[in-house]
């Protein structure tokens, strides 16, 4: 079972298992309505996961059992900010959907296991396709970096197209390539297609504890907004 919706009380509770096998769970504004909700989860549903903003239900979820696991610090960047297409470089920059989706998911496998917060995140080539089927991804904006010579996937960058804002889910390189002008380049390839569309901002987040991430959006223009904290329970 990957997802799961069930009610109680009068209220629904929807959850999804992430590729680290913790349920994502989305509870209702109704904070009285929890206690049924999570009594009545059906029995797969154990480690689970709350994303709320911080402040807003921290006392409710302490009370029930959630221990604050990770938290990220939401920022807008404006497009100007962003550097710009990065010529040369020994890469190309290649649509997902280009690119074969199994070592696509052992790339990106990697590049989660270096970021604070999915160091578990273990994903398959079916979440990858399952992932490709949302409304708001677009070949454009997930691009992978190839190495011309080898063939080898050393990066990759992801970008989804929502509205008003799109959203950077993901930069990251391997260790290698750490400190090169790989990650730039894939940050300006997607920033260039999106100013060509009249996007002027981007949100994005940055766990609080990765500072170089945190460096870098500040760096670039961020202007720091809202915090969102991850709340977790064994049940």
């Amino acid at each position: 079972m990957d997802n799961a919706q069930w009610r109680a009380g009068g209220a629904e509770a929807v959850a999804w298992r992430r590729p680290d096998g913790q349920w994502q769970l989305r509870l209702p504004d109704a904070i009285e309505a929890w206690p049924a909700l999570l009594a009545n989860r059906p029995t797969a549903v154990d480690r689970v996961l709350v994303t709320a903003t911080e402040g807003t239900w921290d006392a409710p979820l302490a009370e029930l059992g959630f221990t604050a696991a990770r938290t990220e610090q939401v920022w807008r960047l404006p497009l100007a900010a962003l550097p710009g297409p990065v010529p040369g470089g020994s890469h190309d920059f290649t649509p997902v959907t280009a690119c074969d989706l199994v070592r696509v998911t052992e790339l990106d496998n990697l590049v989660r296991h270096q970021i604070p917060g999915t160091e578990d995140w273990t994903g398959t080539a079916r979440d990858l396709r399952v992932t490709l089927a949302d409304d708001e991804f677009d070949p454009d904006l997930y691009l992978i970096a190839v190495h011309r010579r080898s063939g080898s996937y050393d990066g990759l960058i992801r970008v989804w197209y929502r509205r008003p804002r799109p959203r950077p889910g993901c930069l990251g390189v391997l260790p290698q390539w750490r400190r090169t002008r790989l990650a730039p380049g894939l940050l300006g390839a997607v920033a260039a297609t999106l100013r060509e569309r009249g996007v002027t901002e981007v949100e994005t987040e940055t766990d609080v504890r990765n500072r170089d991430s945190h460096t870098l959006a500040a760096r670039h223009g961020g202007i720091p907004e809202h915090r969102t904290t991850e709340w977790t329970a064994t049940l």
